[in-house]
C-alpha cells in the first residue's frame, strides 16, 4: 500500500487521460468481482476513454506526487466514472473527488453502480446519495445496478 504523498484535486489536462484511462483500468481490474470485469479488452478501452470520453466530458483527477491517482470523469450532473488506484484507497481520494463534483454540480448529482458493488454502495451512502431506482442489467455487462441520485 502506497503511503505519504502530497495530493491535489485538479482539473485534468489532456496530457493527463492516458494515465488517468489506466487508473480506471487498474481500478476496475483489481474490484473485481465486486464488480464485473470490463466487456472490451483494455486496448479497446483505453482508445475510448482517451478519445471519446474524456475529451467530451468534465475530467478531475488527484495526483499524488506528481502522479494520477484518482479520475471523475462528470458529464452534465452524472458521475460516469469514479475510480482511484488501487494503491491509493482509503486515502480520502474519493472523497475529495465527490466533494468536486458537488461543486461543479452544487444542486444535483445522479449516477449507476453496480448492485453487487457493496463498497461503492456503502461510499455513496455516506455522502448523502441515496436509491431512487435500479435495472436488473440494462448495461452492457448485463448485471443488476443501481441508480444514485444526490440533491443539494
Amino acid at each position: 500500500m502506497a503511503v505519504g504523498g502530497v495530493s491535489r484535486v485538479r482539473r485534468a489536462e489532456q496530457a493527463d487521460y492516458v494515465a488517468a484511462t489506466e487508473v480506471l483500468l487498474r481500478s476496475r481490474h483489481a474490484s473485481v468481482p465486486a464488480i464485473p470485469p470490463l466487456v472490451h479488452l483494455d486496448e479497446a478501452a483505453k482508445k475510448h476513454f482517451v478519445e471519446t470520453v474524456m475529451p467530451s466530458a468534465e475530467v478531475s483527477v488527484v495526483e499524488t506526487d506528481g502522479a494520477v491517482s484518482g479520475v471523475l470523469v462528470l458529464n452534465g450532473n452524472w458521475i460516469e466514472h469514479l475510480y482511484i488506484d488501487p494503491g491509493w484507497t482509503n486515502h480520502g481520494f474519493g472523497t475529495a473527488l465527490i466533494e468536486q463534483a458537488k461543486v461543479e454540480c452544487p444542486e444535483v448529482l445522479e449516477l449507476w453502480t453496480f448492485e453487487s458493488n457493496r463498497g461503492a454502495q456503502r461510499f455513496y451512502e455516506r455522502h448523502g446519495f441515496r436509491t431512487v431506482g435500479g435495472t436488473d442489467g440494462d448495461n452492457e455487462e448485463g448485471e443488476p445496478d443501481i441508480h444514485y441520485r444526490w440533491v443539494k
